[in-house]
C-alpha cells in the first residue's frame, strides 16, 4: 500500500548567486504583476521520505510541471489563473525494494490578488500550498518582517478513507534578507517559515459537518496533522513573479488507530524556458527530418499539449517494456531531432486491447518509462524535464479486432510540450 504525500508547489528557475546589493531607505513594494494572456511554465522537484510509526516505508521523487495562463485581471490587480499540473512520481518501496513510477494530470482555476493571496479554487485539492508567497501592503526594507495567512491542502482520501481534502490554515512569517544580482537583474531574497497544527475534532468544529471535508460520515480514520516548512524565495519584482525557491519540510499525520505517518523532504524549483512549437511549420519541419533520417512508422501531428511525434508500432520484447535494438537506433536518430527544441517532453504509452485493464495500464506506463529513460540516457533531456503517462488501451487509433490494428495501437507518443 502506498502512503504518499503530494506536495505540489508552483516552481521557478535556479540561478547562480553572484553578489548582494544594498537597498534604498524607501524600501520596495513587493507585488505580483499580471497581465491578461501572460503564460509561464515551471518545474519543481521534491525529494521525500515517508515513515510509518518511525520506520522508513518509501522514498519518493516528485517532478511537477505547472503551466499557468492569466485568463483575466480585475482593476484591483486580482488575476484569474488557469494552471495545468503534470506530475511524475518515482517511488522506491523500502520493504520490497521495488521501484514504481507513474504520471498524473490535473488542473485548477483560482484567483490571486496582487499581494499573493489565493481564493476561490475550483479544485478542492489544488494548489496544495496556497498563498505562498504573500506580501505586505506596505513597502519593506532589508531586515523587515511581516506575517500573512496561508493554507496547506492534503489529499489523504486513500490513507484515511476520506471523501475530501484536509485543509489546514497557517500563519507564515516572512523576512526580507537582501538582494542578489545576475545579468543586471535584481532578485529580492525572502525567507519564509510557518508551522501548522490541527486535530480531527478541531477540523470538524472549524468546517462543520455539512462541508463533509473530512469524511466523518464514511468511517474516516483521520485524527490530526502537524508540520513545519522553511522556504527561501528569490523574487523578481521587476516582472512581478517568483524566480526560484528552495524548501525543507516535515509533516506528521495521525489516524484513529494511533499510527503516525511522517513525511520529510526538500524541494526546489525553476522556470522552464520554452517557446511555442505547436504549429504547421514545425510539423512540416519534423516530417522532413523524419524522412531525411529514413525513420519508418513515425508520424507528426499537432495536439492539445504540443507537437506530438508518434512511434507507431514500436517494438518491445514480448509482453515487456524492454526496447528492441532496432527501436533504440530509431530513438537515437529521433533524439537528434529533439535536441533542436528546448521544451519539456511528455512520453505517453499506449497498448492494444489485450489482457485486463490493469495490466494494459501498467504495461503502457512501463513502456513510456522505458522510452523516457533511454532519451535521458542519450542526454536528450535530463530527468527533470521528461514526463511520462500511460493510457492503456483507452485511445486506440485502429481496430483491436485485427492484428494489423493492434500493432498500430501499440505505440508511444513523444510530445514537445507548449
Amino acid at each position: 500500500m502506498k502512503f504518499l504525500l503530494k506536495k505540489l508547489i508552483i516552481s521557478f528557475s535556479i540561478i547562480t548567486m553572484i553578489s548582494t546589493l544594498a537597498f534604498t531607505e524607501e524600501g520596495v513594494l513587493l507585488q505580483f504583476k499580471n497581465k491578461k494572456g501572460d503564460a509561464v511554465s515551471h518545474v519543481a522537484t521534491v525529494e521525500e521520505e515517508a515513515y510509518i510509526n518511525g520506520r522508513l516505508n518509501n522514498k519518493t521523487q516528485f517532478i511537477n510541471r505547472t503551466s499557468t495562463t492569466v485568463e483575466s485581471v480585475d482593476k484591483d490587480g486580482t488575476a484569474l489563473l488557469s494552471t495545468h499540473y503534470m506530475t511524475t512520481q518515482n517511488n522506491f518501496i523500502n520493504s520490497t525494494g521495488k521501484t514504481l513510477s507513474w504520471g498524473e494530470e490535473d488542473s485548477v482555476k483560482i484567483y490571486r490578488d496582487k499581494n499573493g493571496h489565493l481564493h476561490d479554487s475550483d479544485n478542492p485539492f489544488l494548489p496544495t500550498v496556497q498563498s505562498i508567497p504573500s506580501f505586505s501592503t506596505e513597502r519593506v526594507k532589508i531586515g523587515d518582517s511581516w506575517k500573512c495567512e496561508g493554507l496547506e491542502v492534503h489529499d489523504c482520501r486513500e490513507l484515511f478513507n476520506m471523501e475530501g481534502a484536509i485543509e489546514v490554515p497557517f500563519t507564515a512569517t516572512y523576512t526580507y534578507t537582501g538582494d542578489e544580482i545576475k545579468d543586471g537583474k535584481t532578485l529580492n531574497v525572502i525567507e519564509v517559515e510557518y508551522k501548522f497544527f490541527q486535530d480531527g475534532t478541531e477540523a470538524q468544529d472549524l468546517y462543520g459537518s455539512d462541508r463533509y471535508l473530512y469524511g466523518t460520515g464514511t468511517g474516516s480514520t483521520y485524527a490530526g496533522i502537524q508540520g513545519q516548512a522553511i522556504q527561501k524565495i528569490w523574487w523578481d519584482n521587476e516582472s512581478g513573479d517568483l524566480d526560484h525557491y528552495t524548501e525543507e519540510f516535515v509533516i506528521y499525520l495521525y489516524d484513529t488507530y494511533n499510527n503516525t505517518f511522517a513525511f520529510r523532504g526538500t524541494a526546489h524549483g525553476e522556470v522552464t524556458e520554452y517557446k511555442s512549437v505547436n504549429d504547421r511549420d514545425n510539423v512540416k519541419k519534423l516530417q522532413k527530418k523524419v524522412e531525411k533520417y529514413k525513420l519508418d512508422n513515425i508520424s507528426v501531428k499537432q495536439g492539445e499539449k504540443g507537437l506530438t511525434i508518434s512511434l507507431d508500432a514500436i517494438q518491445f520484447e514480448p509482453d515487456s517494456d524492454v526496447l528492441l535494438p532496432s527501436e533504440k537506433k530509431k530513438l537515437e536518430k529521433l533524439g537528434e531531432i529533439l535536441k533542436e527544441f528546448s521544451n519539456d517532453l511528455l512520453i505517453t504509452g499506449h497498448c492494444a486491447d489485450r489482457g485486463t485493464v490493469s495490466s494494459q495500464q501498467e504495461l503502457s506506463e512501463d513502456r513510456a518509462d522505458a522510452v523516457a529513460e533511454y532519451l535521458v540516457q542519450l542526454g536528450i533531456r535530463d530527468q527533470y524535464h521528461v514526463f511520462t503517462q500511460g493510457k492503456g488501451a483507452r485511445d486506440p487509433v485502429a481496430s483491436n479486432a485485427t492484428e494489423e490494428g493492434r500493432i498500430k495501437n501499440r505505440r508511444v507518443e513523444i510530445t514537445i510540450m507548449d
